[in-house]
């Protein structure tokens, strides 16, 4: 595991519950990263998600938005 994604790991934490008149979303960006075969190299990739409330399911969810290459 890369300390990208262990630094990813330990700053994320869980979600309080939501109240269904309150719409909340937000965007998280965690880092991971992964063998590239080509390269030869271990590459690391900001996956950006979109987390919102979802009232009708009472529960959070999250939907990926972009994943971009680092460095």
């Amino acid at each position: 595991m890369s300390i990208e994604t262990r630094m990813a790991m330990e700053q994320s934490r869980p979600m309080p519950q939501s109240s269904e008149s309150r719409e909340s979303v937000r965007y998280e960006t965690e880092v991971f990263s992964h063998w590239d075969r080509q390269a030869c190299a271990e590459v690391a990739h900001a996956f950006t998600y979109e987390i919102a409330w979802m009232p009708e399911r009472q529960c959070w969810r999250s939907f990926l938005c972009s994943i971009s290459k680092l460095g």
